[in-house]
């Protein structure tokens, strides 16, 4: 499916600013040591170079899905944090008296059109899925690559009881 980068970067949106920095952390590792490296300089510098330029993607990324969802309802904001996010202290906090009436089936339709609205977004902002695994030097391939082959629950940790209740039509 042409969406599973847009999942892909919702599902790593809470720890992106902490994966950007890892890679930066990687790119100055690689240039204090590349003394130690037997490979030439300018393949050095080219690698160093495409992690300067991932880390960039992932903190534009991060920024963008920021200013995506300024733009989102509470219920959108909910949806979000429920499926993709699963922030703890977020669903407890915020959302502890937040109550989305709707069926089941209801829900899973709204979850479909939030990841259309999400990926129209990222498609506005020159984001696609070659470009998302292209600037950020296909750090993310193995995880579009699992929800793309029906494995999404790779992806993600499991719940451990279901905290949605769903009211009847």
């Amino acid at each position: 499916m042409k969406d599973d980068y847009v999942k892909a970067i919702l599902y790593a949106y809470p720890s992106l600013g902490a994966i950007g920095e890892a890679v930066g952390v990687s790119a100055d590792n690689k240039a204090l040591l590349s003394y130690r490296d037997p490979h030439s300089a300018q393949s050095i510098a080219e690698e160093i170079l495409k992690e300067i330029a991932a880390r960039r993607a992932i903190m534009e990324l991060s920024s963008l899905v920021d200013d995506m969802l300024k733009l989102c309802t509470e219920e959108e904001l909910f949806l979000f944090e429920y499926k993709y996010f699963r922030r703890k202290k977020v669903l407890a906090g915020r959302f502890a008296a937040f109550s989305l009436a709707c069926s089941e089936r209801s829900y899973f339709r709204k979850q479909n059109r939030l990841l259309r609205k999400a990926a129209d977004y990222f498609a506005e902002n020159g984001w696609s899925q070659e470009k998302f695994l292209r600037e950020t030097n296909g750090l993310f391939s193995r995880v579009v690559s699992a929800i793309g082959g029906g494995r999404e629950c790779a992806v993600h940790a499991q719940r451990r009881k279901r905290g949605l209740r769903y009211s009847s039509d």
